[in-house]
């Protein structure tokens, strides 16, 4: 048997080998850790397999690969199971030190929060709101893991864990400090640009690896992360709501528009590589 390729995806590996199967192609799955390696059993449809995969990695997510699996009669599958959106029990096990380290620093924040007031946390956490607090470095940064509700906190929280976690299970705990790293700060300048220092949340970051994880899955699906089209679309839809003022004043629309933008900008260039070997 020949190697074809091994994914990180086991959900994208299935729908892979059932396509196939309905081409009367036959690829064998090994499973090793969570990846699956595909085998292909004739060496004389190696070239029409690897033209189907060229294609299939660049839109993996079209109805034709969906409906093999119901047309290939009996579907097989990898034996790897799926993580679900939001599973709490499988996050955990899947999530990484940094995914874990931003929960507890809110959570704490949070209950300090509620402890002393806002104001009296802000005083050492906002973005500098005088010139003689520019120096202080952190504030550039620490507006991100301050929520002033129980609903704000808990949807970011939420979004952070299912995203980071994919992100530094596959690409590591310095990739995603490196992504919260800006997009924290460069959503917080965009943020201070309009509310001044009066601003917190972590939708900045969040709408970074949205952007990030999104992009990357949909060019890169054999890196293992992704996200929803429906999510994607839906916080482009947020974000020009919150732009055209529909959605109030409380909302952050310039970090999330940064943070999106951002996002989707670092994710170009960590592919820039791989986009240009396609061109």
């Amino acid at each position: 048997m020949i190697h074809i390729i091994t994914l990180s995806n086991p959900q994208l590996a299935d729908l892979f080998v059932n396509y196939m199967a309905t081409q009367h192609v036959r690829i064998h799955t090994q499973v090793e850790s969570q990846q699956v390696s595909l085998w292909l059993e004739d060496q004389q449809q190696l070239e029409m397999v690897e033209k189907e995969l060229k294609t299939f990695l660049r839109e993996p997510f079209h109805p034709r690969y969906q409906a093999a699996s119901w047309q290939a009669g009996n579907p097989q599958s990898t034996g790897i199971k799926y993580r679900p959106s939001f599973s709490l029990k499988n996050m955990v096990q899947q999530s990484g030190p940094l995914t874990v380290l931003v929960v507890i620093l809110c959570v704490l924040i949070y209950i300090w929060q509620q402890v002393v007031g806002d104001y009296d946390v802000m005083i050492h956490l906002a973005w500098p709101y005088d010139e003689s607090l520019n120096l202080e470095i952190w504030r550039y940064i620490t507006p991100a893991f301050v929520h002033f509700s129980l609903t704000h906190i808990a949807f970011n929280l939420a979004m952070w864990w299912y995203l980071a976690s994919q992100t530094e299970q596959k690409l590591g705990t310095g990739k995603l400090f490196v992504i919260m790293l800006v997009s924290a700060l460069f959503s917080n300048w965009a943020q201070s640009l309009f509310t001044e220092s009066n601003f917190g949340g972590l939708s900045g970051v969040v709408y970074a690896l949205i952007g990030y994880v999104g992009l990357t899955g949909l060019r890169h699906p054999e890196k293992g992360i992704g996200v929803p089209t429906g999510l994607i679309i839906f916080s482009i839809i947020w974000i020009v709501a919150g732009q055209m003022g529909a959605l109030g004043d409380s909302i952050a629309n310039a970090a999330h528009f940064a943070g999106f933008l951002i996002g989707l900008l670092m994710a170009l260039w960590d592919n820039r590589h791989q986009l240009s070997r396609r061109s």
